[in-house]
């Protein structure tokens, strides 16, 4: 355990710091509905798995979301939760199907790297969860 945080707070560091860096401010703007879509992973030790995720989500300007990808194992996931924004960060915690039997827990959290022309492009951190997916995952989504 001790080891996956500090890889969880080595990735949020980088996050914080690649902030730094970006060019347009995407906190000036007021919070709105957001639709995502939800493009590729690169996984972290790779093995075989699905890096193409395509899909959609929704969320509300108060938190509310909602969403459907292909995961990782080459199956549909659907999800729902709440999304908490500070800035450029955001936590999403919920619940997500797909993986194992049943429905499991999700935590994720993100960052917004950078806005063109109203479009977003958010790097999100999924931490292994479970003995199957053995990989931590790096997912890439674009918001409108």
């Amino acid at each position: 355990m001790p080891h996956l945080l500090r890889r969880c707070l080595f990735v949020l560091m980088s996050l914080m710091s690649c902030a730094a860096w970006c060019a347009d401010d995407v906190t000036s703007a007021p919070k709105k509905d957001t639709l995502g879509f939800h493009l590729f992973s690169r996984h972290f030790p790779s093995n075989d798995y699905n890096n193409v995720n395509p899909g959609i989500y929704y969320r509300l300007a108060e938190g509310p979301t909602a969403g459907i990808y292909r995961n990782s194992l080459r199956r549909t996931s659907v999800y729902a939760g709440y999304t908490l924004e500070w800035g450029r960060f955001g936590l999403t915690a919920g619940a997500v199907t797909g993986y194992t039997d049943g429905v499991q827990p999700l935590l994720v959290p993100s960052m917004a790297l950078f806005t063109y022309r109203g479009v977003t492009t958010r790097l999100i951190f999924i931490p292994r969860v479970e003995k199957r997916i053995d990989s931590h995952v790096l997912h890439f989504v674009v918001e409108i």
